[in-house]
């Protein structure tokens, strides 16, 4: 399971903005390209890291995650849009990889605030099991392997999110600053 924060940028550019993000049990550092060409700082994206968010061109896209030293752990097509914002996360087990694609909707905001979400990347587990919290504020529940619950926004901080697996308590995410 993976928690992610973001910051909301309201870029004026035409680009789509893409971020990849390492759930991939065993993968130490992964990295992405597009359409062959590796993504600008996705090049070693440790274990439960990201890349942040990176401009580039909208359109038809084939984006591959490698396993660096090693080689390719999946890939997906995919057609993004000019000013819209994805994030590219690396679920899964090295041995069972799942590279998964999601549309991020922000809600309105001003720059003042965060934004938490809850992934997950765990193959091992239920819909069911799985919770995150901000403090005393749910940020996501009985989310499916491989989606995503929306953004909820909150005041930037060092909070203790904690994601966790309620039918294996030791399987344990947790995420120690938001910043906006």
């Amino acid at each position: 399971m993976a928690i992610s924060s973001c910051s909301k940028s309201n870029s004026s550019s035409s680009s789509a903005r893409i971020l990849l993000a390492n759930g991939c049990v065993g993968a130490t550092a992964t990295s992405l390209t597009v359409n062959g060409t590796n993504l600008p700082n996705a090049g070693s994206v440790a274990y439960l890291g990201n890349s942040g968010y990176q401009g580039i061109a909208p359109g038809n896209v084939t984006l591959n995650d490698m396993l660096n030293g090693v080689g390719s752990l999946g890939s997906l097509t995919a057609t993004l849009s000019a000013n819209a914002s994805y994030s590219v996360f690396d679920c899964g087990t090295v041995l069972a990889d799942s590279l998964v694609l999601i549309t991020d909707n922000f809600p309105a905001s001003d720059a003042n605030n965060a934004f938490a979400r809850l992934v997950n990347v765990s193959s091992d587990s239920t819909a069911t099991s799985i919770t995150a919290a901000v403090g005393n504020n749910v940020v996501g529940s009985n989310i499916a392997y491989g989606a995503a619950s929306g953004f909820v926004q909150v005041t930037p901080g060092s909070y203790s999110i904690t994601a966790f697996n309620v039918n294996k308590p030791g399987n344990v995410a947790t995420l120690t600053e938001l910043r906006s």
